[in-house]
Parts: structure tokens; sequence; C-alpha cells
């Protein structure tokens, strides 16, 4: 079982890989006015999936 401090950890790492998507998919819209890929929005969907179910417990830490 993953302690507190390694919980915060993973919540950190996901949280900056989701920005960091969202942030990519932000310059492709504003810099060149058009839509994102969307295959690279189906994964950042799918990034943000897999940490809401993290956290609502229907995924396990151990696996993270």
């Amino acid at each position: 079982m993953a302690t507190a401090a390694e919980k915060k950890d993973i919540v950190k790492k996901r949280l900056q890989e989701l920005r960091n998507m969202c942030r990519d998919h932000y310059a492709v819209v504003a810099e060149e006015s058009t839509m994102p890929d969307p295959a690279d929005v189906r994964a950042t969907n799918a990034k943000l999936q897999e940490l809401m179910d993290l956290l609502d417990g229907k995924a396990k830490w151990d696996d993270a």
C-alpha cells in the first residue's frame, strides 16, 4: 500500500502531465488557429479519467 507521501507524489506527477498536455492543446488552438489532433485529446481525456479513478478508489495505488 502506498504511503500518503507516495500518493501525493503520484497525484502531483499526473497533474503536471495533464497540465502540460492541456498547455500543448492550447498552443495549437491559439497559435495555429486549428483544433488539436483528436487522438491527442482522447489521450488527455484518458489520462484524466485514470487520475479520477485513482482518486475515487476505483484503481489501486500500487498500480499507479
